[in-house]
């Protein structure tokens, strides 16, 4: 089942919010503006490789893994 990449809070405060991607694994954890700005690098990453899939007519040559670039 595909869903867009969506924003959670883990409290009831909201002070600590958690990504989920499309297929809603969690991503990441953090406050607000971290996980907005986690989502946007997941989403332009994906339209990017979308992108670069109708130009190149392949696959990209690297693995984009956000949880490699990004320490928690």
């Amino acid at each position: 089942m595909y869903t867009k990449p969506k924003i959670f809070p883990l409290d009831p405060s909201g002070t600590i919010y958690a990504v989920e991607d499309e297929n809603g694994r969690s991503v990441g954890t953090g406050s607000r503006e971290v996980c907005e700005v986690l989502l946007y690098l997941i989403t332009k990453s994906a339209l990017r490789s979308k992108q670069s899939s109708t130009e190149n007519n392949g696959p990209l040559s690297h693995n984009e893994n956000v949880r490699a670039a990004i320490s928690i």
